[in-house]
């Protein structure tokens, strides 16, 4: 990982020139902001882009393919079989030291080679395909016996340039266009020779060379053959040529040569596999997942308390929820760097019991707590006037005891009225 170790002042330069320019190009597609896991920001549209990987990311990788070789002209044949040499293809891990770095990418054009730098180093490229060829007996109309593809670029699996394929038409004819190498691959040899590819620059793909162009009559008419390009590199490949070649029935075939293939390039410090050959346009894929963590100091709380919840490792700038025993307690929303501290207070109903508190990004569980045990006063735990009755009186009566002191003062109050109702009645007879 040598050349994904910057240093502060470069990153800090690096983050400023940046700022300076506006936001890194938009990928042609990207998770949306929430991802957590398996995120990932292609890159399709042919030409130069920029990518800074997520500041809190614990893993990284980026899959790099280059463009596949044009196919044989379809004003010359429509055969479905006339392809270009595929591109190479390899991911690389670029671990957590890619974390927050800043990419330069090339996404290959057809028969391009696509690749990844940083802060001028080249990280990785895979070679794009030669362009395809054919043959057969061109002054007369439509007669194109078989196509062959071009040499198919360089998949980089080991540190250092992987070569890209020479070109096959019949073998080992000296017209197929030869795959590059540390060096530019070199054309091939006809009556048209095609060109070799460019030298490496040691920053991005170079192009290949061009095939051999030759006028054919047909009809009276003269008709333009042009063998296969070199597909574009770390180096170019070579492009074919235009010859001539006995098909072993007597009678001489024209053959339009396909061109080799652009190589690849792995720089040390890094590890790579190869994927499938890539039989389309040039791309550049970054992928990557996060581990958010979740701490607080709080172990044993009372409804009312405080709580303070440390989060770290989230996507920037998301939005997020902390959760209590399934409740929302507090919302909050991470930084530049995926961090933020949240404080909530316990519910004061909340139910006594070890709970974890829970950080969800858009409803799904990214990180917890230990868990916080809440302790509940039994006191609190019982609404005034809810408490266990009284023990009642022996008499049975439903009333409690205060109740029944009072009904037996208004019996004593009754008797007393009674007997001073009697002595004056009483009193009155004997007048």
């Amino acid at each position: 990982m040598r050349r994904l170790l910057l240093s502060s002042s470069a990153l800090v330069v690096g983050l400023a020139a940046v700022a300076a320019v506006g936001a890194p190009a938009v990928a042609d597609s990207v998770s949306p902001n929430t991802c957590l896991s398996d995120c990932t920001a292609v890159f399709d549209t042919a030409g130069a882009h920029s990518f800074t990987a997520p500041a809190a990311a614990t893993s990284l990788t980026v899959t790099v393919n280059g463009a596949a070789g044009a196919p044989a002209s379809q004003a010359i044949t429509n055969d479905s079989t006339a392809l270009g040499g595929a591109g190479g293809s390899a991911t690389v891990d670029l671990g957590v030291d890619g974390a927050g770095v800043t990419f330069d990418l090339g996404v290959g054009a057809t028969g391009a080679g696509s690749s990844v730098s940083t802060d001028g180093d080249l990280l990785v490229l895979a070679g794009g395909g030669g362009g395809g060829g054919y043959v057969g007996r061109l002054d007369l109309p439509g007669q194109i016996f078989g196509t062959y593809p071009g040499g198919a670029g360089g998949s980089p699996t080991t540190v250092g340039v992987t070569p890209g394929a020479t070109a096959t038409a019949f073998g080992a004819n000296p017209a197929n266009g030869q795959g590059a190498t540390a060096a530019p691959g070199a054309g091939g040899i006809g009556l048209a020779p095609g060109s070799a590819g460019s030298p490496s620059n040691g920053i991005g793909s170079v192009p290949g060379g061009a095939g051999g162009s030759r006028d054919i009559v047909v009809s009276g008419a003269p008709v333009t053959h042009t063998g296969g390009a070199g597909g574009g590199g770390y180096a170019g490949g070579g492009g074919g040529a235009v010859t001539q070649v006995d098909a072993g029935d007597d009678i001489i075939d024209d053959l339009v040569a396909p061109g080799g293939g652009g190589s690849g390039f792995l720089a040390a410090g890094l590890t790579a596999t190869a994927g499938e050959p890539n039989a389309g346009p040039g791309s550049v894929t970054f992928t990557w997942s996060f581990s958010p963590a979740a701490s607080t100091g709080s172990t044993t709380v009372h409804p009312g308390d405080s709580v303070t919840v440390d989060v770290t490792g989230l996507p920037a700038n998301v939005a997020f929820d902390e959760v209590l025993d399934g409740a929302i307690v507090a919302s909050g929303t991470s930084d530049a760097d995926g961090a933020a501290t949240v404080t909530f207070t316990v519910p004061a109903g909340q139910r006594a019991g070890a709970f974890p508190v829970q950080t969800l990004v858009d409803g799904v569980l990214a990180a917890s707590t230990s868990a916080v045990t809440v302790v509940v006063d039994p006191a609190a735990a019982t609404p005034s006037g809810s408490g266990t009755p009284a023990a009642l009186a022996a008499t049975g009566s439903d009333l409690p005891v205060g109740g029944m002191s009072a009904g037996a003062l208004l019996i004593a109050a009754g008797a007393v009225l009674l007997v001073a109702r009697r002595r004056i009645a009483a009193v009155r007879g004997a007048r």
